[in-house]
C-alpha cells in the first residue's frame, strides 16, 4: 500500500534547524533582511562578513517557503546569461553560480547531502540536437563544459539508449534544500547575524533617516532594508515588489527509495537529468535513493497524488523498464515567482528600501549569484550597478489570472507539440 505525505521528505534526513527566537524587543542594525530563504540568508552572510550588523526576519520557520520546498537541483544554466547585456561582474556571477554554491558548502562544512556530479541535458531528436549543441558551445566558452556528448556517452551516464546526444554542465549538482537553508542559517548565526523566526513584518515606516520594521512583538531600526520574500510576500510587503511577477504553483513528488538493482542502472553517474521535450522530464536521485521530480501544477499532475504518481511511473518506466511498478510516498507544492522576461530583478522601492524578486525558478544557483549582487547594492547602490543593474520589472496585469491560465494551458500545449514532433 502506497502511503502519501503532503510534505517533502527532506526533514527525514536534514540536520536540525538552529534555534532562532521570535523578536520580542527593539533592535538596531545596519541592514534588515525580510525573508530567511536562500536570498535573505546569503545576503546576510555576505554583509556580516564585511563587518555589518544584520538582522533577518522570517514570518514562519526556516525553510517554510521555496527554499525548503524546491526540487534540490543546482542547474546553473540561465537563459538571461548574455555578455552583451549584463555587466562583466554580473556575467561572472552567473557563470560561476554553481561553483559558488558548492565552494561555500565545502568552505563552511555544510551538512546538506551535497553532490556535485554535474547536470546533464539530453537530446532526443534532430531539433534538440541543434539546441543542445548551441547551449554546450555557449558554456564551453566559459569553461563549464568539456565537450558535446555522443549517444554512447550519454547512454553511459544515464543508463539508457533513448537519446541522440547531450551535454553536461560540470558545476551542476543537487542538495537537500531544507538542510541547505538550515545550514545557511547556522553559518549566518556564526557570523553574528541575528535571525528571528515567527516574526512577520507587520509594518514598515521611515523616520529620521532610518527604516523601522515592526513585527507583532518587536521592532528593528536600520538604515537599509532588503526584501527577499518574493513569491511568499504577505500583504505587509509593499505592492511594488509583487507587481513585477506572477505566481505559479509547482509540485514535486518523491518515490520510495530505489532498490540496489534499480539504482545501478538509473542515472549511474549521479548527475541531475533533464531532457529537451517541450514537456520536459527532469529528476534527481537523493541521498536516500529517492527519485525526485515534478513540474508546474496542472488540473491532474501535481493536483491528485494517485494520478501524478501513476503518470510518473509510466513516464520513467519508458526510459527505465526496471522502474515499472515504482511507488511514491511524498507529493508537495510550492509557489514560484515568474517575471515576464523570466529574469530576476534588484529593485529600488524607496530610499534605502530594496527588493530582490522574480527568481523565475532555479533558486539554488540563482541565489548564489544574485545575493552577492544584492549585498553590494544594499551597501552601495552605485557599486551594485556593476554587478546587477537595478530596474523596475514590467508590471504584470491580472497576476493571479495569468498564473492560472499558464498552469491550465502550458502542459497540454507542450505535450501536443511533443506529439507533433514524434
Amino acid at each position: 500500500m502506497t502511503r502519501f505525505e503532503a510534505e517533502p521528505p527532506y526533514a527525514l534526513t536534514a540536520v536540525p534547524a538552529p534555534l532562532t527566537p521570535r523578536l520580542t524587543d527593539f533592535r538596531e542594525a545596519d541592514f534588515v533582511l525580510v525573508g530567511a530563504g536562500y536570498g535573505g540568508l546569503l545576503t546576510a552572510i555576505d554583509l556580516a562578513e564585511r563587518g555589518a550588523r544584520v538582522v533577518v526576519l522570517e514570518a514562519r520557520e526556516l525553510g517554510f517557503g521555496g527554499s525548503g520546498r524546491n526540487h534540490g537541483q543546482c542547474i546553473p544554466i540561465f537563459r538571461y546569461l548574455d555578455p552583451e547585456v549584463l555587466p562583466a561582474k554580473g556575467v561572472e556571477l552567473l557563470v560561476n553560480a554553481g561553483e559558488r554554491v558548492f565552494n561555500r558548502i565545502r568552505r563552511y562544512e555544510m551538512r546538506c547531502e551535497a553532490v556535485q556530479n554535474g547536470t546533464l541535458t539530453a537530446a532526443y531528436n534532430d531539433r534538440t540536437l541543434a539546441t543542445t549543441r548551441a547551449a554546450q558551445a555557449k558554456y564551453a566558452r566559459f569553461g563549464k563544459s568539456e565537450k558535446y556528448l555522443n549517444a554512447g556517452e550519454v547512454a553511459e551516464l544515464t543508463g539508457n539508449t533513448a537519446f541522440l546526444g547531450g551535454w553536461a554542465h560540470r558545476d551542476g549538482g543537487h542538495v537537500n534544500p531544507l538542510a541547505y537553508v538550515r545550514e545557511l542559517a547556522r553559518v549566518a548565526l556564526s557570523r553574528g547575524v541575528d535571525i528571528f523566526t515567527g516574526s512577520p513584518m507587520t509594518g514598515l515606516t521611515r523616520r529620521t533617516g532610518a527604516w523601522h520594521v515592526r513585527t507583532p512583538d518587536g521592532e528593528v531600526r536600520a538604515r537599509v532594508v532588503g526584501l527577499t520574500t518574493d513569491a511568499y510576500s504577505t500583504d505587509a510587503i509593499p505592492a511594488q515588489l509583487t507587481q513585477g511577477f506572477f505566481p505559479l504553483t509547482s509540485y514535486a513528488i518523491a518515490s520510495r527509495p530505489l532498490t540496489p538493482e534499480q539504482r545501478a542502472v538509473v542515472m549511474p553517474s549521479g548527475m541531475n537529468f533533464g531532457d529537451t521535450h517541450h514537456d520536459p522530464m527532469f529528476f534527481r536521485i537523493d541521498a536516500s535513493g529517492r527519485i525526485i521530480t515534478g513540474g508546474l501544477r496542472e488540473p491532474g499532475r501535481g493536483t491528485r497524488f494517485d494520478y501524478t504518481s501513476a503518470f510518473m511511473t509510466r513516464r520513467l518506466a519508458r526510459l527505465y523498464p526496471v522502474l515499472a511498478g515504482l511507488e511514491w510516498d511524498h507529493m508537495w507544492t510550492g509557489t514560484v515567482s515568474m517575471a515576464l522576461d523570466q529574469t530576476p530583478s534588484i529593485q529600488r522601492l524607496d530610499d534605502g528600501l530594496w527588493a530582490l524578486s522574480g527568481w523565475s525558478g532555479r533558486g539554488v544557483p540563482t541565489s548564489a549569484a544574485l545575493s552577492h549582487a544584492f549585498a553590494r547594492t544594499l551597501e552601495n547602490p552605485t557599486e551594485g550597478q556593476d554587478y546587477w543593474p537595478a530596474r523596475t520589472p514590467s508590471r504584470v496585469m491580472a497576476r493571479g489570472l495569468l498564473g492560472r491560465m499558464v498552469q491550465l494551458c502550458r502542459g497540454p500545449f507542450n505535450r501536443m507539440r511533443d506529439r507533433l514532433e514524434a
